[in-house]
């Protein structure tokens, strides 16, 4: 009977955390809601991902100020993914090469090239606006990509066009 009280193991941080009660006379612990799990976060953001026409809509259907609105979006998604999950999990260098990707985007959209025609501008687009774009979606493709195999989530629609080929012929 001495034995029964004594420690068994160690207790850590984060299941220490989530204690929120002990109860006498016989023992027992009471837990609280750990939230959801790290997969069940990025399945949410991929959902998220998967309506986001930037990613996958024709490059001529595509509108500046609709295409900058969006990158913004998924930049601030990015974020507040980042701030559901512990600094030490597998999908944050993911989301912040996401979320860089994006800032990448703003910064290089203007980029000049003297060598293209530049009748876009009537759209509002110009050659670098393109670039940067198709940049943009070729980060978040291998970054999605890394996220569902990591995490086991399929991906669906038409987000999967984003993802990198597997046999190196498309």
């Amino acid at each position: 009977m001495r034995d029964w009280f004594k420690k068994s193991g160690k207790v850590t941080a984060a299941t220490a955390r989530r204690i929120t009660g002990i109860s006498i006379p016989f023992g027992g612990v009471q837990w609280a809601d750990p939230g959801p799990s790290d997969a069940e976060i990025m399945r949410r953001f991929l959902l998220f991902l998967e309506d986001r026409r930037v990613l996958y809509n024709a490059m001529e259907l595509e509108e500046v100020s609709q295409v900058e609105r969006s990158i913004h979006e998924i930049r601030a998604e990015c974020t507040r993914t980042l701030q559901a999950l512990a600094p030490d999990v597998f999908a944050v260098a993911p989301l912040r090469a996401i979320r860089e990707a994006g800032r990448r985007f703003h910064d290089d959209r203007n980029e000049e090239f003297r060598f293209f025609d530049h009748d876009e501008r009537r759209r509002g687009g110009n050659p670098g606006f393109f670039v940067a774009l198709g940049a943009f979606r070729a980060t978040v493709g291998q970054q999605v990509a890394l996220l569902a195999a990591y995490y086991d989530i399929n991906v669906e629609g038409a987000l999967a066009a984003v993802l990198p080929a597997l046999d190196g012929n498309d």
